[in-house]
């Protein structure tokens, strides 16, 4: 059987949830049925490079904007030239200017991939572009059920174009041991306002008071850097919260933590919190987008209000009044990643729904 040639177009691969998503999808399709390569629109990063080193091909094309005709027409232009079966499109910007310019090159098969929920800063224009090019689209991935029913009141689409499939991470085999019991607390999230690291910081204030030796440790980079550190001043916990940036050692950190926080107040489905799951850590998320369908309240895990950190403290607390019920947690977590959300179950589904398309 000739190879389905595969195309993932993403606006860069830095450093990311979404990122190392594509790059788990590229690393994981079956080679000897799709020849796949990954092509960055805009620039790489850190993923990027990852790929090119394991072997998969990646372009960097360099453009920068959609809304220059020229840029599609070159897009279009080396689509042509490349001659994929079908191209699947990651975020907005990509998936804008890609799914036009496959179109031109009559491009057979074409994938649109929503990593998010619907949120109200979505503007009226990109709504507008996003009803009239699902209409060239002939399959749209959501990563959670809440994702697309956020969406559905506002694309308007055939519900007969949609697929749920969760996003999935690599196991690396690495363990909490959550025996040795400590009060370590982390998350893992870029330093910006949907994430809600303010809340969490509000809640290590509140926990604090009642269980001193705890320390939280905050892992990532963005805009919010200096605010929140300066919140954690103003707060006088600088001892015990830890910034850690950006970090490729996920795994290795999740592993020597006791409890894993995501306070987002947005969310499509939470790559963290299963990157959390597979180290086997009890995961602690807001009840909003799908996050409530990766955890299973008062199993894997907690499930609390957002913006609440009076409660998010009480319910951390209470985590970790029970180390029984905390090692519990963390074993049925790390089974529910086994049985959901492992890499090879999203590969597999992706490799179903692509011989779809292509009439295999």
């Amino acid at each position: 059987m000739k190879k389905i040639k595969v195309l993932q177009l993403v606006e860069d691969l830095k450093l990311g949830g979404l990122e190392r998503v594509i790059a788990d999808i590229a690393l994981g399709l079956d080679r000897k049925k799709f020849e796949v390569s990954v092509w960055c629109i805009a620039r790489g990063g850190e993923i990027a490079d990852e790929l090119k080193e394991k072997g998969i091909k990646v372009k960097i094309l360099g453009i920068l904007s959609y809304h220059n005709p020229i840029k599609i027409l070159k897009l279009a232009y080396l689509l042509k030239k490349e001659k994929p079966r079908l191209i699947h499109s990651h975020g907005y910007f990509a998936s804008v200017i890609g799914r036009i310019a496959a179109k031109i090159a009559r491009t057979p098969g074409i994938v649109y991939h929503i990593h998010t929920t619907f949120y109200e800063k979505i503007v009226k224009r990109n709504i507008i572009i996003e009803r009239l090019l699902i209409r060239i689209t002939d399959k749209i991935i959501f990563i959670s059920q809440a994702a697309k029913n956020s969406f559905l009141p506002h694309l308007k689409f055939n519900e007969n174009k949609a697929s749920i499939i969760y996003n999935g991470v690599r196991d690396t085999h690495v363990r909490a041991n959550l025996e040795e019991f400590n009060f370590k607390v982390a998350t893992v999230a870029s330093l910006t306002e949907h994430k809600g690291h303010r809340y969490l910081l509000e809640a290590a204030r509140i926990v604090l008071d009642r269980i001193p030796q705890g320390r939280f440790f905050i892992i990532g980079e963005g805009p919010l850097a200096e605010e929140l550190k300066q919140q954690v001043s103003d707060l006088g916990i600088e001892s015990s919260v830890k910034f850690l940036g950006q970090r490729k050692d996920i795994y290795k950190i999740l592993s020597g933590m006791n409890l894993f926080v995501l306070p987002s107040l947005r969310e499509g489905l939470g790559i963290a919190a299963i990157e959390a799951m597979a180290v086997g850590l009890p995961v602690v998320v807001t009840n909003v987008g799908g996050l409530p369908e990766v955890v299973r309240d008062g199993l894997s895990g907690l499930i609390v209000p957002p913006a609440e950190p009076a409660l998010l403290a009480e319910k951390i607390i209470a985590i970790f009044k029970h180390p029984d019920k905390l090692m519990a947690m963390g074993r049925e977590s790390r089974r529910l990643f086994e049985e959901k959300y492992k890499a090879e179950s999203m590969a597999e589904k992706l490799e179903k729904l692509y011989m779809e398309i292509a009439g295999m």
